[in-house]
């Protein structure tokens, strides 16, 4: 019992430093953590929706190899790249010539290292999007959905009423850190389809919030899959204020956990590295990772 009160203790003092810290940036900012090593949990204001801009390209991946396991098709699948499915954004096979033959597993580095836009709409197209949201139904993931192929601003595939306000796909900093926990624990299709899209988050190349100020060690592994945009309507003012999303897995020699960190109404419009969600989001990571880190 005295274990267990020490525990709540622990994690009621460091959702309140993680709470403080949030007030300090100017935007609406959500929180959800939880080893893997010890069950501990920490939550700040973590059942919000958010639009998730890129972070949704995970519930992609899932349902991708969802449907390799069911024997739809294989990783090696070619897909010939089209000059009209070409789309702006992230990613660079937008430059790269039509007539390109890319396999499944090609586009799921190209969406996952690169959130490449161009790559998710050929695995969008390929598996579909109401067959990502049962999908992630099937998994209790009630409030994370995916809407339409990015680019497709106000042609949603799905759920008109809620694209309007969350454009590509929204979920909960809960949601989101549970789906990591699931891939994780080899509980989406099996353990080595997990251990098979960790290393496709752990190939992330835009490192600017959760791993940002974790030790740089061999040993600290982080995957990860962030997310960036405009939100989707103007605020009272008529400006577009900004999301910053990130979510994934970190492992230590010490512990493993999953953490998902989501802002939304960012005042802070700039792009670069040195946005307010982001540098706010990097700081919470480190909160969370001395702790989990320690325990």
């Amino acid at each position: 019992m005295l274990g267990i009160t020490v525990a709540a203790q622990t994690a009621a003092s460091l959702a309140a430093r993680i709470a403080e810290r949030l007030k300090r940036c100017d935007a609406v900012m959500g929180v959800a953590a939880k080893s893997l090593t010890t069950g501990a949990t920490v939550f700040v204001d973590a059942d919000r929706r958010f639009p998730t801009a890129s972070a949704i390209k995970t519930a992609v991946m899932v349902e991708v190899f969802h449907q390799m396991a069911e024997g739809r098709f294989g990783k090696d699948k070619e897909i010939v790249l089209a000059a009209e499915e070409k789309v702006d954004g992230s990613g660079v096979l937008q430059d790269l010539h039509a007539g390109l033959r890319l396999t499944v597993g090609d586009l799921l580095s190209l969406m996952m290292s690169v959130s490449d836009n161009t790559a998710t709409n050929l695995l969008v197209g390929l598996v579909g999007t109401a067959n990502v949201d049962r999908r992630l139904e099937g998994y209790g993931l009630v409030d994370t959905k995916l809407f339409r192929p990015t680019f497709r601003d106000g042609k949603p595939d799905v759920l008109p009423e809620l694209e309007r306000e969350f454009g590509l796909g929204m979920s909960t900093p809960r949601e989101l850190a549970r789906l990591m926990e699931l891939i994780a624990e080899g509980k989406v299709v099996g353990r080595t389809a997990g251990e098979e899209m960790r290393a496709l988050l752990r190939g992330q190349q835009f490192r600017t919030m959760i791993p940002r100020r974790l030790p740089e060690a061999d040993e600290v592994k982080v995957g990860d899959k962030p997310g960036w945009d405009e939100e989707k309507l103007p605020g009272p003012d008529g400006i577009r204020r900004h999301v910053r999303i990130d979510a994934g897995v970190v492992e230590t020699p010490r512990a493993s956990y999953v953490i998902a960190i989501c802002a939304r109404q960012v005042r802070d419009t700039r792009w670069g590295v040195d946005n307010d969600a982001l540098v706010t989001g990097a700081d919470v990571a480190r909160m969370i990772h001395d702790q989990f880190d320690r325990q």
